[in-house]
C-alpha cells in the first residue's frame, strides 16, 4: 500500500510539472511540508518493515538449521536402534536355537535314562567238567536292571533293540578252556582261556558290540569237553560277563 501512495503521490507531482511546463513558466515543484513529512514517513516505515522481515527470515533460517540438525540426530539415533534391534534379534534367534538343542539333548538323555540296559555278573562257584553246549551260568550280579540277565538260565534277554556291548572274562587252571558267546542259538565269537604251563592259571577275555532286537538272547556255553578242571570261579571273582545298551534303535 505505501508504495502505491507513494506512486500516486510522484504521479500527482509529475503531473502538475508537466502542466506548468507546457505553459512555459519555469517552476521548481516543490511538496507541500506535510506531503514531504507524510511521504519521509512511510519511506521510514517501509525500512523499518523491511529490517523486521529479515530478522524473521534470519530467525526461521536459524529455526530450519536447528530442525535439520534435530532431524539428522534423530535419523543418528534410528539408525543406531535399528542396529540395535537387529543385534537382539540376531540374539534372540541364537537363544532359540540353542533352546531348542537343549531341548533335544533333554529329550535324548531323559528318552535314554528311561532306556538304561546293563548288567554285570560273575561265576561264584567253579564249574567242574561242563559238557559241550553247557550253558555258563553266572550266578551273581553286581548290577541286573530289571533282572535282563537271569542268573537261573544263564540268558540276557535284550528289552529293547539296539547296538549293545559285551565282555567275558573266562579263567581256568591246568587246561586250556573253550568257550562261545552265542547269539539266538548260534555261535558268535569263541573265547580261549589259554594255559602256557602245567598247574597255572589260563585267562581269556573278549569285547564285543552286537545288535540285538527286543527278545534276542545272548549266552555263554562251553564248546570243549576236555576240561577237567573247569572254570573257576570264587569272589573276589575271576570268570565274569557284563553287557550294556550303547543306543538304543
Amino acid at each position: 500500500m505505501s508504495v502505491l501512495i507513494v506512486l500516486t503521490i510522484l504521479s500527482i507531482w509529475h503531473g502538475n510539472s508537466r502542466a506548468l511546463l507546457d505553459q512555459g513558466i519555469p517552476s521548481t515543484p516543490k511538496l507541500p511540508t506535510d506531503e514531504a513529512a507524510y511521504l519521509h514517513q512511510i519511506i521510514n516505515q517501509e525500512s523499518a518493515l523491511r529490517m523486521e522481515l529479515e530478522k524473521q527470515i534470519t530467525s526461521l533460517q536459524s529455526s530450519v538449521y536447528s530442525f535439520q540438525q534435530e532431524f539428522l540426530a534423530m535419523k543418528t539415533e534410528n539408525n543406531i536402534m535399528k542396529g540395535n534391534l537387529s543385534s537382539v534379534q540376531h540374539d534372540v534367534s541364537r537363544l532359540k536355537l540353542e533352546n531348542s538343542a537343549l531341548l533335544r539333548n533333554m529329550s535324548t538323555i531323559n528318552h535314554s535314562a528311561g532306556n538304561t540296559v546293563m548288567f554285570s555278573a560273575y561265576l561264584s562257584t567253579t564249574i567242574n567238567n561242563p559238557h559241550v553246549d553247557q550253558t555258563i551260568i553266572f550266578d551273581k550280579t553286581w548290577t541286573n536292571t530289571n533282572n535282563v540277565y537271569n542268573t537261573r538260565s544263564g540268558i540276557f534277554t535284550a528289552p529293547v533293540s539296539g547296538h549293545y556291548l559285551f565282555s567275558l572274562t573266562v579263567t581256568s587252571q591246568s587246561f586250556n578252556t573253550h568257550v562261545n558267546l552265542i547269539y539266538n542259538g548260534k555261535g558268535v565269537v569263541t573265547l580261549i582261556a589259554d594255559i602256557h604251563h602245567a598247574n597255572y592259571y589260563g585267562r581269556g577275555s573278549l569285547t564285543l558290540i552286537h545288535q540285538m532286537n527286543v527278545g534276542d538272547n545272548m549266552w555263554v556255553s562251553s564248546n570243549d569237553d576236555r576240561i577237567t578242571n573247569g572254570i573257576l570261579g570264587r569272589n573276589p571273582p575271576l570268570t565274569l560277563f557284563t553287557g550294556h545298551l550303547l543306543q538304543d534303535m
